[in-house]
């Protein structure tokens, strides 16, 4: 059997990465967005100002997801031009299946900050599905529904709503 020089890997690596590139060059800057998890459980973490603006200025990540609906990450996201998916918790969702709780949390949580902060996501709850836990399976599609129905209660159709396990950002 014939080796393969180690050269050779790293050069069809280049020519592979090279011609993506050049691919996402043609096709435009719209084709295509890059996101980042943005969690909060660690020491010194710089504030969501300085997040949301050095993501602005010093990246191309376009998307975020954020684990909870924040208000200081919302208002740091505001103008930014970046799209939050806020995550909604599952330990929140069997009272987000009643409409009432649905809009008190839509209220809350989108209003302040919609259309300033670009929320093009509610993701409810996090691979629920792939749990054990029936009650909290049986609440989701009617806390998604909940949510849906809040949302446009309030005017708001720009705000897609889904759980993990569906899409990621």
């Amino acid at each position: 059997m014939e080796q393969k020089s180690s050269s050779t890997a790293p050069s069809k690596l280049l020519l592979l990465l090279f011609l993506l590139v050049s691919t996402c060059h043609v096709m435009g800057a719209a084709a295509y967005s890059i996101g980042v998890n943005y969690g909060t459980i660690a020491d010194n973490l710089p504030p969501p100002s300085q997040v949301a603006t050095f993501l602005k200025t010093k990246t191309t990540i376009d998307r975020v997801k954020i684990f909870d609906a924040n208000p200081d990450m919302l208002r740091a996201f505001a103008d930014t031009k970046i799209a939050v998916t806020i995550t909604v918790g599952n330990g929140d969702v069997p009272a987000l299946a009643k409409p009432s709780a649905a809009q008190a949390w839509v209220s809350a949580n989108i209003l302040p900050f919609h259309p300033r902060t670009i929320i093009n996501r509610i993701a409810v709850g996090n691979e629920i599905l792939a749990t054990s836990d029936k009650d909290l399976i049986a609440h989701l599609l009617p806390a998604m529904k909940s949510l849906h129905e809040a949302l446009q209660l309030a005017n708001i159709s720009t705000v897609q709503v889904g759980t993990l396990t569906l899409w990621a950002y």
